[in-house]
Order: structure tokens, then C-alpha cells, then sequence
């Protein structure tokens, strides 16, 4: 189990191989996404506190929150479009924690449950396909109903 100086540590060294990648070889961000979503991964558990899971690409969920609630991790670089849930595997996190990679910065679009998330997207070949548009009203509502000071 990494300690969360660790993950800290992983997420700084993440950010210099991304940027290094971006500016010193020209790529896309898009074109790494496998770099963008362990980075991801890593900034979401430093942002609850929390672990990775036990396994890399472990079947539904990323990061288990300290209270035990499992967290699937979407990272995208896209500014519109979709991101996609796996139909078969969705409903093993209880919260989905959408974040955009911007410039060499991470923000969080969408954390919130998952459950809001599958009543919300649509459903395409049979996974579940959110609008980033969409997660960000999502988390408009849910930032609207949280009583002040509460978050």
C-alpha cells in the first residue's frame, strides 16, 4: 500500500513525464491517454485520501475512498465529447470521479455517485457513454444541493 507521500511523489513524476512528452516530442495529450489516466488515478486517491485499488485495471474501480467506497477514474484530455463506463463492470464503484487534463492541470468535472451517472448517460453497445457537458451540469446539481459549508 502506497503512502500518500508516495502517491505524491508518483503524481509530481507523472506530470514531468506528460509534460515532457507534450512539449519536448510534440505529442497530444490525447495520444497518451494511458500516462493521463494513471496520473488520474493517482490525483484522485491524493484528492480523497484515500488507495489505489490493489490491482492495476482492476475490473470497475480505481481508488477506494478511507470510508470504503470504491471510486472509477476517468481522465480524459478532451475539451467535448464522451467519456465511456463499461456496462459490465459500472456498477462495482458507488462514485465515478471525472477529471480533465488542461494545460499540465488536473480538474475534477465530475465526483459524485454513480448511480446519478448510469441514470444520466446513455447507453451505447451496451456500455455507458457521458457527456462531459453533461457531467458538468451533474456536478452543478450536486454542488447546488449540498447544504453551505458542507463540502
Amino acid at each position: 500500500m502506497l503512502t500518500l507521500s508516495q502517491l505524491d511523489i508518483l503524481r509530481h513524476q507523472y506530470l514531468a513525464l506528460l509534460k515532457l512528452e507534450v512539449e519536448a516530442f510534440g505529442v497530444q495529450p490525447t495520444e497518451v491517454r494511458h500516462l493521463i489516466g494513471r496520473l488520474g488515478e493517482i490525483h484522485a486517491a491524493l484528492l480523497v485520501k484515500g488507495q489505489l485499488a490493489h490491482k492495476v485495471n482492476q475490473h470497475g474501480f480505481d481508488v477506494i475512498d478511507p470510508q470504503g467506497q470504491c471510486i472509477s477514474v476517468k481522465t480524459t484530455a478532451q475539451t467535448s465529447g464522451f467519456v465511456t463506463l463499461s456496462g459490465k463492470t459500472h456498477s462495482k464503484a458507488q462514485q465515478l470521479m471525472l477529471l480533465q487534463y488542461v494545460q499540465g492541470e488536473l480538474s475534477t468535472v465530475y465526483h459524485g455517485p454513480m448511480a446519478l451517472v448510469a441514470q444520466e448517460a446513455r447507453d451505447y453497445r451496451g456500455n455507458l457513454e457521458l457527456d462531459l457537458s453533461k457531467a458538468r451540469s451533474l456536478q452543478a446539481r450536486l454542488n447546488a444541493a449540498q447544504p453551505p459549508g458542507s463540502a
